[in-house]
This record gives structure tokens, C-alpha cells and sequence, in this order.
């Protein structure tokens, strides 16, 4: 603004003008305003500080409340997530001991030990379905049915009347179940399994398989013919007959 006396530029808080000496009432109103709001402001200052003084224990207290959920989210996610972090892990592990896994992996085909194999490739994660791995998929599949199907036959030849289950029926069940599934992956991948790499050592599951179920079930060639033909109330009746001697 300007000093109506003298035409100088003044400021609007000044309350004589610097140039002249005169003194300013138009601007009174303003320096009013300007002093109320700095008082009403440090009041107001005073009474936050006051405020947060009195409400530091509760401030700190929520902090570390929300650090410490925060803390339970993380580990409850690394808890959670800690099965995939080891499997993750460990099928990068055996793409860096590709050569030492392999050869490992073929003595035991070379010994016909199918499930010494399968077990191998769950213990150290080996992801079958891709790279370097990835010849191994059918042969991985094969291999876990037909470990299936002996663990099943084992389990219910061994304890008999006597099964580990709730009640004999339902070692009867699944097994029934394991033999099925064998054949039935094998059967379903038959033109798969004759371009596979693999395919002889899958063939010799599948000629183990028939002689367990011989050994065991009595099932010559035509008996499983027969078997697998018949219903899954008529399969687990003849091995219920056959396995608990009922």
C-alpha cells in the first residue's frame, strides 16, 4: 500500500510511515488481525504441545503396536510361504547338481528300484516339468503310481485283518484305488510312452506291477484282464477275499 501523505510504498504492518513520520490507520484493522491470529496461534501451539506431552505413552504404544502386527504379518507370511522358500531352494539346488543327480538317478533305474527313484526325485525337489529335468516327466509320473501300487499292496499284504486304517475296508479301498490308477496312467499314456525315453524302464514297471499282482492277488494275465473289466464293488470284493481271507 502507499502513504496517502507522502505516495511511499509501506508495508501493510507498518504503523508509522519510514519515509514521512506519519502515522498509518488505514491499515489498522489488518495489524489487528495480524496480532489476534499470531496469539490465537500460539495458543493453539501450546495447546498441542500440551496434547502430545500428555499422550506420548499412548503415541509410543500405538507405534509398537503397529510394528509388532506388522512383524506377526511377516513372519506369519514367511510361516506360511516356508514349505515353497525350501521347495524353491531345493529345485534350484538340483538344477546346479544336475550331473550328480542324474547319474544318481539312473542307477536306480538301472537297478529297477522305481521307487527308490521316485522317492529320490521328491526328497531333492526335482522339477520334472521343465528344464533340465523335463525328459524325466513321464517317467516321474509312472514312477509315483506305480510306488502307489506297491506301498498299497505292501501295506494291506502286511497287516492283513489287522490294517492300520480305521477298519480293514479302507486299506482294501485304497488299494483297489492304487492298482487302478496304475494301469490306467499307463494305459492312457501308452503312445506317449513308446516315443518317451524312458519308455523300457516303464515298461518293466508295468511287467513288475502284473507280477505283484500275480505274486500277491493271483492275478495271472487273464485274471487282470478279467479284474480290471469287472466294477469297483466286485475289484475290492476279490481283494478283500483274497488279502483278508474273508
Amino acid at each position: 500500500m502507499k502513504c496517502i501523505n507522502c505516495g511511499a510504498d509501506v508495508r501493510l504492518t507498518d504503523k508509522v510511515c519510514p519515509y514521512c513520520g506519519r502515522v498509518i490507520k488505514e491499515n489498522a484493522g489488518y495489524r489487528a488481525d495480524m496480532e489476534y491470529y499470531k496469539r490465537d496461534s500460539a495458543k493453539t501451539k501450546k495447546k498441542v504441545r500440551e496434547i502430545l506431552s500428555e499422550n506420548i505413552p499412548i503415541v509410543i504404544s500405538a507405534i509398537i503396536l503397529v510394528v509388532l502386527l506388522i512383524a506377526d504379518g511377516v513372519l506369519l507370511y514367511v510361516e506360511e510361504n516356508a514349505f515353497y522358500f525350501r521347495e524353491s531352494a531345493a529345485q534350484r539346488e538340483s538344477v546346479k547338481k544336475y550331473e550328480t543327480y542324474s547319474a544318481a538317478i539312473q542307477d536306480y533305474l538301472d537297478a529297477g528300484d522305481y521307487a527308490g527313484f521316485s522317492a529320490f526325485e521328491e526328497y531333492h525337489n526335482i522339477a520334472e516339468w521343465e528344464p533340465p529335468y523335463d525328459d524325466l516327466n513321464l517317467l516321474c509320473d509312472m514312477a509315483k503310481e506305480y510306488s502307489s501300487l506297491v506301498s498299497a499292496v505292501e501295506e494291506v499284504t502286511m497287516f492283513g485283518p489287522d490294517a492300520k486304517w480305521y477298519r480293514p475296508e479302507s486299506d482294501i479301498r485304497s488299494c483297489r484305488s492304487a492298482i487302478w490308477y496304475f494301469n490306467f496312467q499307463f494305459e492312457h499314456n501308452l503312445s506317449k510312452i513308446d516315443e518317451d525315453p524312458y519308455k523300457d524302464y516303464i515298461y518293466d514297471m508295468k511287467a513288475k506291477a502284473d507280477t505283484i499282482m500275480e505274486v500277491y492277488l493271483g492275478l495271472d494275465e487273464a485274471g487282470r484282464d478279467e479284474y480290471f473289466a469287472s466294477s469297483s464293488n466286485k475289484q475290492e470284493a476279490y481283494l478283500e477275499e483274497v488279502l483278508l481271507h474273508d
